[in-house]
């Protein structure tokens, strides 16, 4: 009985590096940052804050 060929190059041990892809730590960290954000957006919008626009802030000195 004659054993069916195999794929050399699959189990080659240069291919052992290959697998799941992940996100790189940087990529992790701007969707963090960018997630809270938009949390905070939405945090103001419902306290009733502006999320979009800064509040001036004006200062006044008396002589």
């Amino acid at each position: 009985m004659k054993q069916e060929r195999r794929n050399g190059h699959a189990f080659h041990p240069i291919m052992s590096k290959g697998g799941v892809h992940e996100k790189t730590e940087k990529a992790k960290r701007k969707a963090a940052k960018h997630d809270m954000k938009r949390k905070v957006s939405e945090w103001l919008d419902v306290k009733g804050g502006t999320s979009s626009t800064p509040t001036p802030v004006s200062f006044s000195y008396s002589d």
